[in-house]
């Protein structure tokens, strides 16, 4: 069984030393999955490096020493905890970057962020009616026609290429939808893509961009125009 560019991914980001042979596969099918699998490699490498530092022959004894009533952490000791310091950072910085990857393309974002949660949060959204949207978008200075306020679902902050932007679920009469507003990103406008299963039509907005996610048989492209107009600037800064 094939593995596709989505799960690759995650692999990557969870096991990344994984001998799953579907996996492994997956690391030579094609020029996108090697350069990706490169790039983990590198990283991996350089925080092993970084993470090897061998504990000095005396540590047993020094930390029972520092454990006795009175006694204070020698000098040499403070460097100690300086560099454990500076190493736990480095290890946080890759886990952050693990949750957080940087991305090529808007599209390979696109696809990335809505087969991490997309389908869950569609499942939350789908037939309620959500009340907290100004609370999320005012934050970005936008609020929504009352025509698409009445179709919002479910709406939160979300990671997007330039930052933070806000997920969306809509509920049309086709059936849920996936919005991902994206400010400041520059994209294509209309210009369409497809990735496991589903389809995706890039939006451009005054504050931004968009994304709108659908299954094939919900014609996403039919929603651009209501999307487009969807986002109401509160100022006439743009």
């Amino acid at each position: 069984m094939s593995m596709n560019y989505s799960e690759f991914r995650r692999q990557l980001g969870t096991d990344p030393g994984s001998r799953d042979p579907a996996y492994l596969r997956a690391r030579q099918s094609s020029v996108e999955f090697i350069q990706a699998a490169a790039e983990s490699d590198l990283f991996e490498r350089r925080l092993r490096r970084a993470l090897a530092v061998d504990a000095p022959p005396d540590l047993v004894s020094c930390l029972k020493e520092m454990g006795a009533p009175g006694v204070r952490a020698p000098i040499p000791w403070r460097r100690y905890a300086l560099a454990a310091g500076v190493l736990l950072a480095i290890a946080a910085a890759g886990v952050s970057w693990r949750m957080n990857p940087r991305y090529d393309s808007v599209e390979q974002y696109v696809a990335f962020h809505y087969s991490h949660d997309g389908p869950g949060l569609l499942a939350q959204g789908g037939g309620h009616l959500a009340d907290n949207v100004d609370e999320v978008l005012t934050r970005f200075h936008v609020t929504l026609t009352p025509e698409a306020r009445q179709m919002v679902g479910l709406i939160k902050f979300c990671p997007t290429p330039r930052g933070r932007g806000a997920h969306i679920v809509l509920n049309t009469p086709r059936g849920p939808i996936t919005v991902i507003f994206m400010p400041g990103t520059t994209v294509t406008d209309g210009e369409m893509m497809v990735f496991d299963g589903m389809q995706a039509q890039l939006v451009v907005l005054t504050h931004g961009s968009a994304a709108v996610i659908g299954t094939e048989t919900q014609h996403i492209s039919g929603f651009h125009t209501l999307v487009q107009n969807a986002f109401i600037p509160l100022s006439n800064e743009v």
